[in-house]
């Protein structure tokens, strides 16, 4: 189990965190060792002349993964980047305000995941958020998610003598919980939790909701702290970029150049951008579905139906994420809720979420809130101008506090939706479920990666999966 703190000192493998991180901090890109960015003259006498082993399409954790994959094996590959800057939606901004921040992914979900690798081998900093603090409205109090009284309902659990109830087919979460006879003000605070991540209700599967409330009936009684879980949030201080080094390190990469075309036949592929055409034996595309759902690269022949009808089917989760930063720690002396939190949220409101996204940070004496919603109550948001979503994000926080003079020194926002090159944050739950098929590879040619993940790491082992895949192929040819 990750430790809460790590922070150097604390074991001899993570020593010269602080000078490892001040190299770092310029960004990942600049340690590529063979980098071809806009101001750049192309290397028309060999990059776009030889038939390397694998191109891979897209600078993201999923194609990094694939192309470190590829590389590690002793194989040539190419990774062609339609952004500025590697990462694709992870984007650790280093110059909008006092700290750096993430305009993207955040968050290390799990003590176990990949992603660990690349940060214990850099001897990056983390922070686990372990003060998470919930309550339904502004009247009511707070309650640690951590403790059984998060699973507790509010005005006295609902009783089922002949069991309760099981969602049927289509049946959405809100009609359930109407069936049942649970009602949002006696929603426990962790089914509550579950329309910030995801969907909300009235469109998530009932059977989201019944698995939640299966749990809370069986917690009924119990109070206190709950048993430690391995399962945990992190967040990496410094940057969240960092991790992305020794993925990208000594990769052929060019940078600034959009995909519009694959011409492709099997065992070769010929990938057209607007700043020349490379050539390959297998092709491994690690691009947001938003992107092939739209059709920004044209295949040529056009894939199989299955494929095409698949990327038709992906839909993206409406996301919300502002960052504000203020100038000194949020909470008044005396607030019920200790200095150092990680997560406070009023069901309440919208947006509802705020985490901390500075503790832990060394020197920083201010504090940076993320302020955060998803689904439908996001796009609400979405669709106002950003200095709206910014008061409404101040007056939760406000109210959170106590402190209605509360006034934020920076501010940022970024609506993944608008972006062409991600068409969307991540995709939703129904994509996230419902995947089969789109990683099917074509004519052993054309591999996939990403595409409807929703995590660091999960895009990264697809990338690894499909670097795999590559190998295997080539080998047998």
């Amino acid at each position: 189990m990750r430790d809460h703190e790590t922070n150097g000192p604390a074991s001899p493998a993570r020593g010269g965190i602080l000078t490892r991180r001040s190299l770092l901090a310029a960004g990942a890109v600049g340690a590529a060792g063979l980098l071809l960015t806009a101001g750049a003259k192309p290397p028309q006498g060999d990059w776009q002349t030889r038939t390397w082993d694998a191109i891979v399409l897209g600078a993201g954790a999923a194609g990094l993964g694939a192309a470190r994959t590829l590389a590690d094996a002793g194989r040539s590959v190419l990774v062609l980047e339609a952004r500025n800057r590697i990462g694709g939606r992870m984007w650790t901004d280093r110059t909008s305000m006092s700290i750096p921040i993430e305009r993207g992914a955040e968050l290390v979900h799990g003590s176990t995941v990949s992603t660990w690798g690349l940060i214990d081998q850099l001897g990056l900093m983390t922070h686990r958020q372990t003060k998470l603090l919930g309550r339904l409205r502004p009247e009511t109090p707070w309650i640690d998610g951590f403790h059984y009284e998060s699973w507790q309902f509010p005005l006295g659990a609902p009783s089922y003598p002949n069991g309760l109830p099981a969602p049927t087919s289509g049946e959405t979460a809100l009609h359930w919980l109407q069936r049942v006879g649970i009602t949002p003000d006696n929603y426990p605070i962790m089914l509550a939790a579950i329309e910030v991540d995801t969907e909300q209700f009235d469109v998530l599967p009932a059977k989201e909701a019944a698995k939640t409330i299966e749990t809370a009936l069986k917690y009924q009684g119990l109070t206190g702290p709950m048993p430690p879980e391995e399962y945990g949030d992190y967040r990496v201080i410094g940057g969240y970029d960092q991790v992305l080094q020794p993925l990208v390190a000594g990769i052929p990469l060019v940078l600034n150049a959009p995909v519009h075309t694959v011409d492709h036949a099997p065992g070769h592929v010929e990938v057209h951008t607007n700043r020349g055409t490379y050539s390959a034996k297998s092709l491994v595309v690690a691009l947001p579905g938003g992107v092939l759902k739209h059709g920004d690269v044209v295949f040529n022949p056009p894939l199989p139906p299955e494929k095409s009808n698949g990327f038709q089917a992906i839909s993206y989760l409406p996301v919300f994420k502002g960052i504000l930063e203020f100038a000194h720690p949020v909470l008044p002396a005396g607030h019920p809720v200790p200095q150092g939190w990680d997560i406070l949220t009023t069901f309440s409101k919208n947006p509802p979420s705020n985490w901390n996204a500075s503790v832990g940070t060394p020197g920083f004496t201010g504090e940076v809130v993320v302020s955060w919603m998803t689904g439908g109550k996001a796009q609400e948001l979405l669709d106002l101008p950003e200095s709206q979503r910014f008061a409404a994000a101040l007056d939760n926080l406000r109210t959170a506090t106590g402190d209605q003079g509360l006034q934020y020194t920076k501010s940022s926002t970024y609506d993944w939706s608008k972006d062409q090159f991600a068409r969307g944050a991540y995709p939703g739950p129904f994509s996230r479920w419902n995947a089969n098929g789109l990683y099917s590879p074509v004519d052993d040619t054309i591999f996939w990666a990403g595409m409807v993940t929703s995590t660091v790491a999960w895009s990264r082992d697809t990338g690894v999966d499909a670097a795999n895949s590559v190998l295997a192929a080539l080998a047998g040819r």
